[in-house]
Parts: structure tokens; sequence; C-alpha cells
């Protein structure tokens, strides 16, 4: 697998994938924003890679913070994620 982002000025950029969920994303925002981001090569011409050019700000890095749960919290969680599994599964 491989993802590069490369700046070709300080306002595009080119991105490159054959990572599934980043040709997804990188679908969704040229459906969403065509004036902004132009797919250049789809995975299926171009050897299971995306290839597109969109504005830099695109780009975004972030660290999710390890947030700390009290006992109560977790409880919490746990019986909204346990409802989820099955109402998922009844679906």
């Amino acid at each position: 697998m491989e993802t590069s982002f490369s700046y070709c000025d300080k306002d595009r950029a080119f991105f490159s994938s054959d990572e599934r969920k980043w040709i997804n994303k990188i679908r969704r925002l040229a459906d969403k924003f065509p004036d902004r981001v132009t797919i250049l090569a789809q995975p299926e011409d171009n050897d299971g890679c995306i290839y597109a050019s969109l504005p830099v700000e695109a780009m975004k890095i972030n660290l999710i913070s390890g947030r700390k749960l009290s006992d109560e919290e977790r409880a919490i969680a746990a019986e909204r994620l346990k409802l989820a599994r099955k109402t998922w599964k009844e679906v």
C-alpha cells in the first residue's frame, strides 16, 4: 500500500493512493467539490491507484487525544455500543 501527497505550490497539491479508504474519500471530495478536486486517473485505469489534484488545505493530519473515561462513562458507552450492535443485526 502506498499513499503520496505532494505540494506543487502553496495552493495546489497532487494526491496518489492505492488504499481503498483514500480512493473513496477522494471520490467523495470530487463529487462534492468538482471545481476544486480533479481526479486525473481512476484506479481502474492506473494500476489500482487514484491520482488527483486538490487544494493543499484538503490535507490535514490530526492526532486523536487519549481521553480517559470514568467507570460510569465506560459502562454507558458499552451499553450504547451493545444497543447499536443489536439494532444493526436486526436490519
